[in-house]
């Protein structure tokens, strides 16, 4: 049934999310993120964990990467309208999602309920595109939020290594000289990758939004 509830997120709320997409960015296969916070307007967050995967660690152009995102309820009180998004960021290029999600520059959504103890599973496919050359990883992150308007409860992020990031590696590997010089190009770009992936996640714009039986 379609809502057609408004997905609007904000970005001057979104700093506590960064900083876990941030940690969980620079690792390079998929991670997994709970939460017990609290929203907003200082009421208690549900508790949730979020996962994504692709079941790979390496992609290149061409490849057709299909996601998993799983959302998991682990509290005891049923959580209404839970927003769920997923980013497509520059290099990815969305082909489908199961169940139907809404697009928008930058990313993928969709609205589910979500009974105390349940879980919801959603997946999408892209297709990576050209990627700059000196691009080591490409990711994609997941969050949930329990509005529209608001800023996610929490997020996960899953990472491939691309041909740069493994010529990278391999230069690590067999040139102590560069090794140094080259772990910290890595995490420089995990860091822009933090950045690029937040902001096209989290960036304001309106759209409808699909909602999914929990």
């Amino acid at each position: 049934m379609d809502t057609g509830s408004r997905y609007t997120p904000a970005l001057h709320r979104a700093g506590a999310a960064l900083g876990v997409v941030a940690a969980a960015l620079l690792l390079p296969l998929s991670t997994a993120a709970t939460t017990a916070a609290t929203t907003a307007a200082g009421q208690a967050a549900p508790q949730l964990s979020i996962a994504i995967d692709n079941g790979r660690t390496s992609a290149r152009v061409g490849d057709t990467l299909t996601y998993v995102v799983t959302v998991r309820n682990l509290g005891t009180t049923d959580t209404v309208g839970l927003v769920v998004s997923q980013s497509m960021p520059t290099g990815l290029t969305f082909g489908s999602a199961d169940p139907p999600a809404t697009t928008r520059t930058g990313g993928v959504g969709w609205v589910s309920d979500l009974v105390a103890g349940g879980e919801a599973t959603f997946r999408s496919t892209a297709t990576v595109s050209d990627t700059p050359a000196d691009l080591l990883r490409l990711a994609s992150v997941a969050c949930a939020a329990t509005s529209a308007d608001g800023p996610p409860v929490v997020c996960a992020t899953h990472s491939d290594q691309l041909p740069a990031g493994a010529t990278a590696e391999a230069a690590r590997t067999t040139d102590p000289a560069v090794s140094t010089a080259g772990r910290r190009w890595y995490l420089a770009g995990g860091g822009a990758l933090v950045v690029a992936a937040g902001v096209a996640l989290l960036v304001r714009r309106r759209v409808t939004v699909r909602r999914t039986p929990g």
